[in-house]
């Protein structure tokens, strides 16, 4: 099947289509598609460079706040797991 077939295949799927959740999952794959995909969250999650740059600014957000856990507060922690 050439890529027009698989086009066509795809476009009359989509018009017969009356899962509203299913056409809410579609659109939002659109969107991760359409953008350029710069790093990926732990999870697998794939992640563009403008949510990439609003995660490190939050990140830097919660440091600056002094809402971090240092390495010493961790190795205790785990002393106690």
């Amino acid at each position: 099947m050439d890529i027009t077939a698989k086009k066509n295949e795809l476009v009359n799927w989509l018009l017969n289509l009356n899962d509203e959740s299913k056409l809410k999952k579609i659109i939002a794959l659109k969107s991760v598609l359409d953008k350029e995909v710069v790093a990926h969250t732990i999870s697998g999650y794939p992640v563009d460079k403008e949510e990439y740059i609003n995660m490190v600014k939050e990140a830097d957000e919660r440091i600056s706040s002094g809402k971090f856990t240092t390495i010493e507060d961790l190795e205790k922690e785990i002393e106690n797991w």
